[in-house]
């Protein structure tokens, strides 16, 4: 009976260590689990997209339109600045303006600049001619017909004084030259205009 029972346990023993290899063996060889993604997130992103306005291209020198009068006296350092008492455009009525480059030298010819403002804003800037010879309006035509070709419109007026206006109509501006003589009298004015769009 011994030995039977010997048996026995060896037989149960073996039966449990296969069973428990068989465990393990199966615990070893079970696929890996399967990782799961999370779905992406379906949360609502917002782009904000700044415009940015570009930079006006200049219409005289460093000026541009609808500086102020304080961006203009920055523009010209040293050239531009604010008059004790406002100077008249010219012809009654035209305005005035109280900033203003008193001296400007362009291909040999001199002029005293006016920055003319509405509301604030750049929209003239007027030169006159300063002891104007009597070539000083053929030059300046003569390098605005160079820049921008021939002017648009032609007028012709004579009184007392024999007076001629050339106009140039951009995009960005209208530009006016305007010239007139007393022949004989030695007298000559010369006026260069720059005006913003719109403005007459």
């Amino acid at each position: 009976m011994t030995i039977a029972r010997t048996r026995r346990r060896l037989a149960s023993g073996s039966l449990a260590l296969l069973a428990l290899l068989a465990a393990c063996r199966a615990k070893e060889q079970a696929a890996p689990p399967v990782a799961t993604q999370a779905p992406p997130s379906v949360a609502s992103t917002t782009t904000t997209t700044t415009t940015t306005v570009p930079t006006p291209p200049p219409v005289w020198r460093a000026a541009r339109w609808g500086m102020t009068k304080d961006e203009v006296l920055a523009a010209f350092p040293g050239e531009a600045q604010r008059l004790a008492q406002p100077a008249d455009f010219g012809a009654p009525g035209a305005g005035s303006t109280d900033v203003a480059i008193p001296a400007y030298e362009s291909d040999g010819m001199k002029f005293r600049v006016l920055f003319g403002f509405e509301s604030d804003a750049l929209n003239r800037v007027h030169l006159s001619a300063v002891k104007a010879a009597d070539t000083t309006c053929g030059d300046l035509e003569k390098l605005l017909t160079e820049k921008y070709s021939a002017s648009s419109e032609r007028t012709h007026t004579q009184t007392n004084l024999r007076a001629e206006q050339m106009v140039w109509k951009r995009p960005e501006q209208t530009i006016t030259l305007t010239c007139a003589e007393a022949p004989g009298l030695g007298y000559h004015s010369v006026m260069l205009d720059y005006t913003a769009p719109g403005k007459s």
